[in-house]
Order: structure tokens, then C-alpha cells, then sequence
């Protein structure tokens, strides 16, 4: 059986319904872990249906193909994660696979405890050609016991096909993928996981229900998956966290003494900023001298909840919450009337905590470790220093009294 390429708006049209009110049970199901295998695929399924590889669903479904080839959900089990197999327990490694790999036959390419004959068979059936990135893929969510689920149409029309010949038997509509309770089972630790002050190590779910966005109804998905872009821009994204604060300063002079008041508001967060505990964000103020290369630092601080890399303890919380800000003031008061302008530096490290995890790890474990670990570790490294970007840089000429 052969299908036209044809855009996913467009299958919306045509495809069989199921429709559906929110259903609690659908989530527990959905996300009951383990996950099974998806066993042997309908016999009338073609060839191309019956491929579960990315690849495959990219034939129809192109733009979201292509976004999630791009995205962090098709790197959940990248060199940063696969290094780690040789210093945590089996046990540890596998509780990993839950939202790193959550199919059980992508499981089976990172451990032999999935190798079970039923699996093998389902993968050998499922994904004809092996798989190449046993991460996060379109089968993850959108498919389980070979029957294919998503979100409402985008339109009203709905048409049934009466000739029972649609790709893989049509799909089940469920509007609890356009709910960011769809999102609570990775993105939120469970009640009984590591706490630090109070707080579990991921608590995006919490902190976007208490905010006045969930009170206005806006989902995870209206902001990382804007338009259904299969993306999920986060805090690596430039452009999405240029467009999400706010950072405004006004520096006044009196009798040689600048008074400098700096606000970083959080304007379209709808959790923590930055959430987790991995990102860093920091905020440098300079201010650069007549006749020097230079600019000399004046203030420095650290907006992130800062832990220790054993997750044991917890220094520092200085995270934004959803449309709060974080203020700076300080004066300055230069030995000589030799400003020429002041300068407030944004940086985002979005793995700052991974970096000092991972450079912990080499440096006490890199001798013990295998030769293709340690590289995959050092490569994962290198790659997490070369995530750091400047958000914005400001400047304000001396002499100064208006805010910008």
C-alpha cells in the first residue's frame, strides 16, 4: 500500500475519530511503566506502516520529523547519558531508560535485561531496519499496543472513511496531549525522589500549576510546542529565552557615586527560570575605563538553584518565578572620573551543573573507565561547555540617568 505526502494538518481531515473528554485513567495507562512491547503490527498494516522508525512516520508527517531530529528528545540518550552506564549501578542505569528511552524495544539497544524474546520479536517486526537512536521518538508517545493516539483536530470538519483503508487504521484522539499533565511524567520527580530543601529535583509540573499562567489556561505546549512544532525549545534556544524576559537598568550619578538598579523579569515563564537544577544564568556588570583594552567587573551574581554535584545538598535558590524578577543594586564609586560606559552582561550556561558533574567524574574516575567511555564522556563534556550563549548585553554611556 502506497499514501501520498501529505501534511499532518491535512490527514486531521480525514482520519477516523475517536473522540474523547479528558480521561485520568488514559494517562496512568499511558505512562504505566514499563512500558510493553508493541507486538506484531496488523496484518493489513503495509510495510511502511508497520515501521515504527522516526523515519518512516517522517513520510507523512514532515515538519514534525524534521523539528524533533533537531530537538533534545531525540538526543535523551546521547553520548552525556550513554557514558554514564559504567559508573552507575544496573539498577540506577535502567530507572534512566523510563523517560531517556521509555519504548521497551529502544530499552533493548542499551540493555540486556530487555533483551527478552517477546521484545526482540516486537522490535524485529516493529523496526525492520534496527535501531540507530534508541532515544525519545515518535512511538514514545504517540503509540501504544500498535494503536496510534494524538490530539484533537485542528478544525471542526471531521470525515469518516468508510473504506476502513486510512494509515495505520486511523488514529485515537485524546486531548490530554494538548494538557501539560501529558508532560508531568518526565518532567516532574516523583513524591518519593531526592528532596533538597524541601524541594524535588524536578518540580516543573508544580511550579507551572501554581503559576497565573496555569490559571489562564496555557499549557507546556502552547509555549515549546507552539503551533504543534515538534521542537520543545527550552533553555539552549537563544531566540525562545530572549523572548521570554525582560531585563531593564538605570544607573543615576551623585557626588562621583553611581547608583546602578538592574531588573530581570520573567515575562512568558510558566515555571521556575531556569528550572531544574543543570541551568545557570549570570549576570556581570562592567564598567569600562578611558584608554583601557578591558572593562573592569563590578557586580557578579547567579540566578539558578545551585546543589552540590552528589545531589546531596542544596547552597543557593535565587531561581525567577513565573512573572517575578530578579533585582540587582549596587554602587560604584571610581577612584577617578575616568567612565566611559557601563556594560550588564547576560550569560546563559545551560549545563552548568553537568559540566562540574562531569569534570568531577574525569578527573576522579577517568583512569578507571574504558577507553570508549572516557571519549564519549570527554566529547559530552566539550559539547555542554559549547552550550554557553550570551543572552543580552546592555551598555549605557557616561554620563547616564535615563533607564533603557
Amino acid at each position: 500500500m502506497v499514501f501520498p505526502t501529505i501534511q499532518l494538518t491535512n490527514i486531521f481531515l480525514f482520519m477516523i475519530m475517536f473522540v474523547s473528554c479528558l480521561d485520568s485513567n488514559f494517562l496512568d495507562s499511558h505512562w504505566k511503566h514499563p512500558i510493553a512491547e508493541q507486538g506484531l503490527p496488523p496484518a493489513n498494516f503495509s510495510n511502511l506502516e508497520k515501521n515504527l522508525n522516526p523515519n518512516a512516520c517522517g513520510s507523512c508527517h514532515k515538519d514534525q520529523f524534521q523539528n524533533w531530529k533537531k530537538s533534545f528528545h531525540a538526543k535523551s540518550a546521547n553520548k552525556g547519558f550513554l557514558w554514564q552506564k559504567e559508573i552507575l549501578s544496573s539498577e540506577e542505569y535502567r530507572s534512566c531508560f523510563q523517560c531517556h528511552s521509555p519504548l521497551a524495544e529502544t530499552k533493548s539497544v542499551l540493555s540486556d535485561t530487555y533483551q527478552t524474546e517477546e521484545i526482540l520479536n516486537s522490535k524485529a517486526h516493529n523496526f525492520t531496519e534496527g535501531i540507530s537512536n534508541p532515544s525519545i521518538i515518535c512511538a514514545s508517545c504517540h503509540i501504544r499496543n500498535q494503536i496510534r493516539f494524538g490530539p484533537p483536530p485542528r478544525t471542526n470538519l471531521i470525515h469518516e472513511d468508510q473504506s476502513n483503508n486510512l494509515p495505520h487504521n486511523g488514529y485515537v484522539v485524546k486531548q490530554e496531549f494538548e494538557s501539560s499533565e501529558f508532560c508531568k511524567s518526565c518532567h516532574e520527580s516523583k513524591e518519593t525522589g531526592v528532596k533538597l530543601a524541601g524541594k524535588r529535583l524536578m518540580e516543573v509540573y508544580s511550579e507551572w500549576e501554581k503559576s497565573p499562567f496555569a490559571k489562564q489556561g496555557i499549557q507546556c505546549q502552547n509555549c515549546h510546542m507552539p503551533n504543534r512544532e515538534h521542537s520543545w525549545k527550552g533553555i539552549h534556544d537563544k531566540t525562545f529565552v530572549q523572548n521570554s524576559l525582560l531585563p531593564t537598568w538605570t544607573i543615576t550619578e551623585n557626588k562621583g557615586i553611581y547608583h546602578i538598579q538592574a531588573e530581570l523579569k520573567s515575562i512568558s515563564v510558566g515555571h521556575a527560570f531556569p528550572t531544574y537544577v543543570v541551568p545557570k544564568i549570570n549576570l556581570r556588570f562592567y564598567a569600562v575605563i578611558k584608554n583601557k583594552s578591558t572593562p573592569i567587573l563590578l557586580e557578579e551574581s547567579v540566578i539558578g538553584r545551585i546543589v552540590n554535584t552528589n545531589l546531596t545538598e542544596e547552597y543557593l535558590d535565587t531561581r525567577i518565578q513565573p512573572q517575578k524578577s530578579h533585582l540587582v543594586r549596587f554602587d560604584f564609586e571610581p577612584k577617578k572620573n575616568t567612565i566611559k560606559e557601563f556594560l550588564w552582561k547576560i550569560e546563559v550556561d545551560p549545563d552548568e551543573q553537568y559540566i562540574r558533574s562531569f569534570e568531577e567524574q574525569l578527573r576522579e574516575k577517568g583512569d578507571k573507565l574504558s577507553i570508549p567511555t572516557k571519549k564519549l564522556l570527554q566529547e559530552s563534556l566539550s559539547e555542554k561547555k559549547n552550550s554557553r550563549y550570551m543572552l543580552f548585553t546592555l551598555s549605557l554611556k557616561v554620563p547616564v540617568s535615563l533607564p533603557q
